[in-house]
Order: C-alpha cells, then structure tokens, then sequence
C-alpha cells in the first residue's frame, strides 16, 4: 500500500512538472520532446544548452502526442532578441490523431549578423482555435571559424554601361568569422563577354563586439575599382556580374551574382581623329590646380565637334574642361585642358581618373589618367626653410669665430712692442 501512494505521488510530481514545462496546459495534446539540429532538447533548462552556428538553416524538430483527435494545428519555433526583428517559423496547418505522436520539422533560419557568444531563448508553441502549448529552449550562438560576407556591390557609374566603354565595381567585404583573414582575393568577372580583374585585401580582423582589437583594425573595407572594358561588339542585354571572394587560403568562397545592362551603342570608330596627351600622369599638390592638355587632330574631311568628361575624380578633387566644347575643322588641330584640383582635405598618394573623349556625341576614347597628391607645404614646409637658415647662421657664425682667433694668433707671433715702421735716424 505504501508502495501505491509512493507511485501516485510520483505519477502527481511527474503531472505537476509536465504542466510547468508547458506555458499553456491543453487537454487534447502536449510537446513530447524537441531535438534542435539533431541534439535533444530539455524545456528551461540553461544546463543543457544546445550551440548553434550563426548564418545557417537550423532544423527543429517537434514530436507532438495528442491525447484527442484535433484538427487545425500549428506548430511555430520563435527566437526574439535580434535587433532586426522576431525570426519565426510557422509550419502549415496539420491534424491530430488520437493516441498518436506526430513529428513536426521546422527551419530556423539564423541571420549571418546575428550577435554572436550570446545565449538566446527559443520559444516552442502549438496551438489550434482553442488552446496552446507552448515551451522555452536555450540555444547557443557563435560564429563560424571562417566567413566572409559580402557588404555591398557598387557598379560606376552604374548599372548599365555602353558596349565599349568601362564597368567600374568597388566590392566591400566584412568578416563575421572567428578568425582573421589575411591576403583576401576579390574578383569580378562577366563569363559571357570573358572579361574579368581582381584586387586584394591585406586582412580584416573579427566583427565580433568581444574582440579586442588594434584601432587600425579593420572588419570591413572596400576594393580599389576593378575595371572591366566591355567589348565593342558585345551584343545589348543583361549580362551577369560574378564577384567572387576568396580566403582561407583559397580553401573557401563567397560568390555574389548581380547583372548589369549593356546597351549595344558602343564605342564610335572614327579612325580620322588623333588624339594625344601631354602627359597622362602629374604630380598635383593640395588646393592647387594641375592641367592634362589634349590634343585634337582631325584628318577628317568634316568639322568635328569635341569635348571630354571626366569621371573618377569627384570623391578627391574638383575638375573644370577648358573650353567646354572644342570645334576642329579639317587638317586642323586644337587643345582642351582638364583642369583638376586636388581638394585641400584629400588624402595624400596615388589616384587615377579617367577621361572619357566625346566627338559628336559619341564616345571616341577612354583615357586613364593618374595624379600624385602630394601635402600642401604648411607649417612643415616653414620648419623645414627656417631649419635650413638656422643651419646657413651656424656655419657663418662658425667661421667668423675661426678668423677672429686667427687673428689673435698671429698677432701673439708678433709679439708687443714691435714697431713696423721701417724709418731709422742715424747721429
């Protein structure tokens, strides 16, 4: 007998923690078990956390036991905590059966930015017109050891572009991995008209917000331009863009498709023009103005009329063609000056712009052309002329302190009261 009420006690405690687990009691049906990608699960239990990584699908997986024949049932997972919203999964409406567990398998689909190192609740609930249950879970979110995502893909000067002429694209990459990338390949191809170009990044360290990291780190930066020349003959139509980025020594890849519209104008072929730079690279100070003189040749037997448009050049300085329009009759010749100046708080070093030559509104060249900022002498430039004066004092007043020693020198030799005067009187 004691045995007995030893049992319904436990059969009572077993009851009383069945309805603790489960938010909502419902007669007809209750959560059974719940396996998190693959792992089993216990309700409110932080000891038993199941770790997942971030940016992938989780599988989630309920068995529900109904007591009754049910219909109309839902089954949805719910993680809250992400700065961007709720991120949820609903399955579709199924029934009940009497007596019998149904398996119902969910996707979780976990954001590449979601924080992590941090421990988030999932919320289990199934729920029909009339009741619901409903059970918290622990999940575990960290970062994969290697990942890159790519931010944004930016097309210059956009997305569509003339058959002929040049697709500029900056890509910008982040790392969301756990470990730090180094010597990271960033490529842009269009397979269809075989025309590709890469560039590097030297490293980008973790995003993740525990990193205590140099201030010169960086977890995302941004490509030079890679340039792509679309062929003249290239057909118009949308053609994909693959960028490509590689890391982990090559050992993984992040590939991003866009598409870009090639309009089937191209470039004009007017052989009768020549045209030549004085130079296609300066060396331009801050705050002052440099000059790319141009000269036309029209060996045409029609007046031509020119002009040049310059792009590339307005994130770092500004830029004036003189004159606007140039007009050069047969045999004749005449110039246009592309004036840039560097803005006085542009970055020092290396910059290439390109100017695109127009001849009657069509597009006749594309010119890269390159400008070495250099530092506007300020107050350094001062230090360094008055180093060089206080340089030239010290030898003068160096050497004038030499002949006045020699002098004294040579008038001991000579010794005290030693006349000069070479007259003798004679008795």
């Amino acid at each position: 007998m004691k045995k007995f009420g030893v049992m319904i006690a436990l059969l009572f405690s077993l009851l009383f923690a069945s309805a603790a687990v489960n938010a909502a009691y419902s007669n007809d049906y209750f959560i059974e078990e719940v396996e998190i990608d693959g792992t089993f699960s216990f309700p409110n239990d932080s000891f038993r956390t199941v770790t997942v990584e971030r940016g992938v699908a989780v599988p989630v997986d309920v068995w529900v036991h109904a007591f009754n024949n049910v219909d109309n049932v839902r089954v949805e997972v719910s993680l809250k905590g992400y700065e961007r919203g709720t991120i949820s999964y609903t399955s579709d409406i199924f029934e009940l059966d009497k007596n019998v567990v149904k398996k119902v398998p969910l996707v979780l689909n976990l954001p590449e930015d979601l924080d992590a190192s941090e421990t988030y609740t999932l919320t289990i609930e199934v729920s029909d017109k009339h009741n619901s249950v409903e059970q918290e879970h622990f999940i575990r979110i960290k970062e994969k050891r290697h990942l890159l995502n790519v931010l944004d893909v930016i097309f210059r000067p956009s997305s569509t572009v003339e058959a002929g002429r040049f697709l500029r694209t900056v890509v910008r990459v982040e790392n969301l991995g756990a470990k730090a990338e180094k010597d990271i390949k960033v490529s842009v191809s269009i397979p269809e008209l075989g025309v590709s170009a890469r560039d590097f990044i030297d490293e980008l360290v973790p995003t993740n917000k525990d990193n205590n990291n140099d201030d010169d780190d960086e977890s995302s930066l941004s490509t030079n331009e890679l340039v792509l020349q679309i062929p003249k003959d290239a057909k118009e139509g949308d053609y994909e863009v693959r960028v490509d980025v590689e890391f982990n020594r090559g050992s993984d890849v992040e590939t991003v498709k866009k598409f870009v519209h090639v309009s089937g104008e191209g470039v004009a072929d007017l052989t009768e023009t020549i045209i030549s730079l004085d130079s296609t690279s300066k060396s331009l100070m801050q705050g002052e103005e440099g000059a790319y003189r141009l000269t036309f040749a029209n060996l045409g037997s029609k007046r031509n009329l020119y002009s040049v448009e310059v792009l590339g050049a307005e994130t770092w300085g500004n830029v004036n063609v003189e004159p606007g329009f140039l007009s050069v009759g047969p045999s004749e010749s005449g110039d246009l000056l592309v004036k840039v100046t560097p803005r006085a708080d542009s970055t020092a070093g290396p910059k290439v712009f390109t100017a695109k030559v127009m001849a009657d509104n069509k597009v006749v060249k594309e010119v890269n052309l390159n400008a070495n900022v250099t530092e506007k002498a300020g107050f350094s430039g001062l230090r360094n002329v008055l180093e060089v004066i206080f340089a030239v004092l010290v030898i003068v007043l160096v050497i004038l302190a030499l002949v006045i020693a020699f002098r004294k020198v040579r008038g001991r030799e000579e010794g005290p009261g030693v006349e000069t005067n070479s007259e003798q009187t004679y008795y």
